[in-house]
């Protein structure tokens, strides 16, 4: 009897080694099959992950195919509801309040939201081994979120409307203040945009309370009205409305579908940019799932695909990028303190409200 549990236990021992090195061996196919895909995460498992469906807000749902992307490389599902940046944060304001949290992910829109976001306790902190490497001013020092890509701000410009006013094409932005450019440049209301409103606490951060003001005030003279949507002043230029439109985009790609007279303009005298950050949400119901993404978005393979996506510029310079886009390196981006950003934000549009009523 004691010869046949020894022999048992024996068996049972070699059969359970053989199991745990069969898992051992399928984990390791799986992040190899992954590692040639050019990503990588600790947290996925296959096996007990797939199926999951994820939960995002985002601004824009151009980022579906790199969902799509993410499915085909994990079998983790995302579903994104797309709505605006100010709408996303109070509906994430609300349901952590209310203690029902719907969504995982939180992905796009201005870095300001993000920064309130994680001072409110919204967001789980979660350092992606793909960070290492990126800037200082591309990721929360905490975790809290991550840019992917980045929107810098540009400006539209009608070749044919500054020839007939007898203008000359702005390079700087002081030559958006020529007398022949009154009332035909184009600027949304940074109450409602995010263009419009890191358009002038860029230019407030680099020239200084006073000249920065003193600055937007003759700017504001240039604008006949403010649009309530950042994507109005590219239709109003584009019509002939305006002869300048503030604006931000990703590249000269997407003006590719433009008339032959429309042209992109960065200022040579510095632009205002932001990233467009990840965050996952404080209170998601599949952490592990969205620390997964969270490292695929950030990886070679992640990058790329928002890339091509958005047809965007890119947080690493290293992944590549849209053909045709402008590269980063040839783009003057103003320094930005994101944080002042997001504190400074209230202040800056009441005394932007007092200063802009005509």
């Amino acid at each position: 009897m004691k010869k046949f549990l020894a022999t048992f236990m024996a068996t049972m021992m070699i059969f359970s080694f053989a199991g745990c090195q069969s898992g051992s061996d399928q984990e390791s196919a799986e992040q190899a099959a992954a590692e040639e895909k050019g990503w990588y995460s600790e947290h996925y498992d296959a096996e007990k992950m797939k199926g999951t469906t994820l939960n995002m807000y985002a601004v824009t749902d151009s980022i579906i195919p790199a969902l799509d992307a993410f499915y085909e490389d994990t079998g983790i599902k995302v579903e994104s509801l797309t709505m605006k940046n100010g709408e996303m944060l109070q509906r994430i304001t609300n349901e952590k309040d209310s203690g029902t949290v719907l969504a995982d992910l939180w992905f796009t829109g201005g870095a300001d939201a993000y920064i309130k976001g994680a001072e409110s306790g919204l967001t789980m902190p979660y350092k992606s081994p793909m960070v290492e490497g990126l800037g200082a001013d591309m990721k929360d020092e905490d975790g809290n979120w991550t840019g992917t890509s980045l929107t810098v701000v540009n400006w539209i410009v009608n070749i044919e409307a500054i020839e007939e006013l007898g203008a000359k094409v702005p390079e700087t932005w002081e030559d958006l203040l020529q007398p022949e450019l009154k009332g035909m440049v184009s600027m949304p209301d940074p109450a409602s945009s995010g263009t419009a409103y890191n358009t002038i606490s860029a230019i407030l951060q680099t020239r200084g309370e006073e000249d920065g003001w003193a600055y937007l005030e003759k700017l504001i003279e240039q604008v006949p009205f403010f649009t309530p949507r950042g994507s109005d002043p590219v239709d109003m230029t584009i019509s002939g409305e305006a002869a300048v439109g503030i604006a931000a985009g990703t590249g000269f790609a997407e003006m590719e579908d433009a008339p032959e007279n429309i042209k992109i303009v960065y200022p040579a005298d510095g632009t205002g940019w932001w990233p467009q950050p990840l965050a996952i949400l404080e209170g998601s119901a599949h952490p592990d799932e969205a620390k997964v993404f969270v490292d695929w978005a950030l990886s070679d393979r992640g990058l790329e695909e928002i890339g091509k996506c958005q047809r965007a510029l890119l947080v690493r310079e290293d992944v590549p990028t849209v053909e045709g886009l402008l590269p980063l390196s040839e783009i003057n981006l103003f320094p930005t303190d994101f944080k002042a950003n997001a504190k400074d934000r209230d202040a800056i549009l009441e005394q932007w409200a007092a200063k802009a009523v005509k």
